[in-house]
């Protein structure tokens, strides 16, 4: 979002090798007014509450200015509030005719995950203006959402002919003939894309992730030598360090490979505090015990359509999803943040030096009304994704194992799934892997078998309080013997065997996780005991997991 003036015009070179950016300097008419062009600057320089200031008062005597209501629209986005800014951008486009207007609108109602909305404001859009780049781009976007690979694979063709040298629309080419299902052309994308723009680090993960792909000899060197630049940013440098960790590790040359990862993570590194995981979990075990449940039993709402899938990242939930969602029953929603919604307009967030304990005191505190409002609530808000008409969910928000006591308070006919994997594999993966969203545990050893730890012990206390609430895969059993283990699943969630869950590779859903290719292919065994070679390096995991580790795969706690 933005509402920057435009600049002089741009040359005709410059426009097909940056084609987003160019179309993006002419969707604003320039800002008159000195007020709101300081109040963009403002924005520009990430100074919100300045802006806002600036706005307000502006606002006050012209409530009905398009450009203020942009600009306000833009910092309620910003501050993460994507409702408060479509319901501005909304009033915004109802008193302007600015495409720039209806184009942000778009965006937000994307965010939002109403992709239908956000689709007619395009095509109103693209009626208008059928050849804008960023129109049709944000299009394939929408199109991808929805699971129309194809169609979307159809925009992006379109684009990368009609800017043929820009960087940009081959790196989305190529991202869209993955989740396509291309493999081979998908390499061929990125690779055009490194010709035109050798500098962009960003490719390199992404050809890292696809599986199957090695790097050559050649590629190591020249990722070697890029490394010598002293022009790098930290991230492109990180995103080198990263895939040279893959392809030395490719190579067997695992020294390299763990030096590289990191050398990787210590560039990426973000504040981690792993005690406030652990002070939650002690307070949830002191808080929530066996007789608070009983006490509250009959509280919450009713539905049995949830089934959460709980755990840490790279355990293979995606793949449990897949299985999962390819039966006629269920609809795979995958990550999506409505309990944390839901939990965030119950509490209006909690503050302090530790909002989990917050949290979990607000959550010992709630009234059989109140559960019973924000099980409904989670319901109003995930039904809006809900496309299928399947009587059954699921929602992959791993982060979740926090809340499966307030999910039992709520919701207490939802299905809890909790998918491990062994320690030191789940614990590997997530320090070699690059997490777009961010971990900030993941960017070293000891956090990481913090976090698994508190996890462990968490889930194992809710095991106790909650007999038979929470079922377990362990994702070793799954790649094993996947028919006994997904009709065991499937017993416990109350529903027949299907076939075609067998066949998850085949299902065409819409996956965003970096698994979205492994889940693509039928089931392999390759992912266990991928830790093994980088022993030598993984004694400060080990530490830190202790007696999980020795448990593995029995509860711990």
């Amino acid at each position: 979002m933005t509402n920057n003036p435009p600049t002089p015009q741009q040359s005709e070179s410059n426009w097909a090798r940056r084609p987003l950016a160019e179309a993006t300097r002419k969707l604003f008419p320039p800002l008159q007014d000195a007020t709101l062009g300081q109040a963009a600057a403002a924005l520009a320089e990430n100074r919100a509450e300045l802006a806002q200031q600036l706005l307000s008062r502006f606002l006050r005597e012209h409530p009905d200015e398009p450009s203020a209501l942009n600009l306000m629209a833009d910092i309620a986005r910003r501050a993460g509030r994507p409702e408060e800014a479509a319901q501005i951008l909304s009033r915004c486009i109802e008193r302007s005719d600015c495409s720039g207007y209806r184009f942000n609108y778009a965006v937000v109602l994307r965010r939002l995950d109403k992709f239908e909305q956000a689709l007619a404001q395009l095509d109103q859009l693209l009626t208008e203006d059928p050849q804008n780049p960023l129109f049709r781009d944000q299009k394939a976007k929408l199109l991808h959402d929805l699971g129309k690979h194809v169609d979307a694979l159809a925009c992006r063709e379109k684009l990368v002919k009609q800017f043929p040298v820009s960087p940009e629309m081959w790196l989305s080419y190529g991202d869209s003939l993955g989740l396509a299902g291309y493999p081979d052309r998908c390499v061929a994308a990125y690779r055009r894309t490194l010709e035109l723009a050798p500098r962009l680090t960003a490719v390199y993960p992404r050809l890292a992730n696809l599986k199957g792909y090695r790097f050559t000899a050649s590629d190591i060197e020249w990722l070697e030598r890029q490394l010598a630049s002293s022009s790098l940013s930290p991230d492109g440098r990180a995103n080198l360090h990263s895939v040279l960790g893959n392809a030395y590790g490719d190579q067997k040359i695992y020294a390299k490979s763990f030096d590289n990862y990191a050398k990787a993570n210590a560039l990426r590194r973000a504040d981690s505090d792993p005690e406030r995981l652990t002070a939650y979990r002690e307070m949830c075990e002191t808080l929530f015990t066996e007789n608070f449940f009983l006490e509250r039993q009959g509280s919450g709402c009713s539905s049995d359509a949830p089934i959460f899938i709980v755990g840490m990242p790279r355990s293979g939930s995606t793949l449990l999803e897949q299985i999962l969602s390819a039966h006629s029953a269920i609809e795979g929603l995958g990550e999506i943040p409505d309990l944390l919604a839901t939990v965030d307009r119950l509490f209006h967030g909690a503050d302090g030096e530790n909002p989990l304990v917050a949290y979990v005191q607000a959550v010992h505190s709630l009234s059989a009304a109140d559960s019973r409002s924000m099980g409904e609530m989670y319901l109003q808000l995930t039904n809006r994704r809900r496309r299928l008409g399947r009587p059954f969910f699921t929602d992959k928000t791993l982060s979740n194992f926090v809340n499966a006591g307030l999910i039992h308070l709520i919701l207490p006919h939802a299905k809890i799934v909790d998918v491990r994997r062994h320690p030191l594999d789940c614990g590997w993966s997530c320090f070699r892997t690059h997490f777009p969203g961010g971990q900030a545990f993941s960017h070293d050893l000891s956090d990481i078998g913090r976090h698994y730890t508190d996890y462990a012990h968490l889930m194992a206390h809710f095991e106790r309080a909650l007999p038979g609430r929470i079922y377990r895969v362990i994702y070793e059993d799954l790649v094993a013997n996947p028919e006994a283990e997904v009709r065991r699943l499937l017993d416990h969630l109350g529903l027949p065997f299907e076939e075609q869950c067998l066949r998850f590779h085949e299902n065409q859903r819409t996956v965003r996780t970096l698994s979205v290719e492994q889940v693509r292919m039928p089931l392999y065994k390759s992912g266990v005991g991928q830790w093994h070679p980088y022993e030598p390096w993984l004694d400060p995991l080990k530490a830190a997991l202790g007696p999980v580790l020795d448990h593995y795969p029995n509860a711990s706690g």
